[in-house]
This record gives C-alpha cells, sequence and structure tokens, in this order.
C-alpha cells in the first residue's frame, strides 16, 4: 500500500475539503430545512466517494495479490455512482443502497489498513 504515499497532498487537501464541506452542508440542510443544501451535501457524498474509490483503486498495488484495496476502490465508487442514480431518481432504496456500499468500502479499506500487509 506504498501506492498511496505517491498521491499529492493537495489531492488529500481536496478530500478533506470535500468531507468538512459535506458534513457543514448537512449540518445546515439539517437545522434549516433547506432542500438545496441538503441536494448539495448528496451531491458531495457522491463526488467524495467515486474520489476516494478512484483514488485507492489507481493507487492499488495489485501485484501483492490483495484484494481488499480494489475491492474497497470499487465499493466506494459504485456508492457514489447509486448516490447519483438516487440524485437524479429519488428512489429512496438508492440511497440506503448508496450508504451501505460506501461504508463495505470504508470497512475493507479499514480492514487493510489494520490487518494485511
Amino acid at each position: 500500500m506504498n501506492g498511496l504515499d505517491d498521491v499529492p497532498d493537495t489531492v488529500y487537501r481536496a478530500i478533506f475539503s470535500g468531507i468538512v464541506l459535506y458534513f457543514a452542508l448537512l449540518l445546515y440542510a439539517q437545522a434549516t430545512g433547506d432542500s438545496l443544501a441538503a441536494f448539495a451535501s448528496e451531491f458531495v457524498f457522491g463526488v467524495i466517494a467515486i474520489g476516494v474509490g478512484t483514488i485507492l483503486y489507481l493507487q492499488a498495488e495489485t501485484g501483492r495479490g490483495s484484494w481488499v484495496i480494489p475491492a474497497a476502490a470499487v465499493c466506494l465508487v459504485l456508492g457514489g455512482m447509486f448516490q447519483f442514480a438516487f440524485l437524479f431518481t429519488r428512489i429512496p432504496v438508492l440511497d440506503q443502497v448508496s450508504s451501505i456500499v460506501v461504508f463495505v468500502g470504508i470497512g475493507l479499506y479499514i480492514y487493510a489498513v489494520w490487518y494485511t500487509d
């Protein structure tokens, strides 16, 4: 997993800023009931999921035989895609599937970082 060391600091800062923006929009939307802020937070959630998943996939070391990082990347990208599908269709199950798939991706990544080498 040393490939993640090659990612520029600006990418890490952008991801961190996106996560902060997501939570700020989410809290604002919940506090005020602003539907535009809620939509924006859902959009940012999808962008973050796809962005992080793409970075993980591009930086994964597939030569070591570890399937966990690419699986986490695929889960994150799929979660982001489900989020955008929800934004376009407003089918509630897509929002739930998106959250579950993103959490699975995060869980796989945590497993890979803590338990595999």
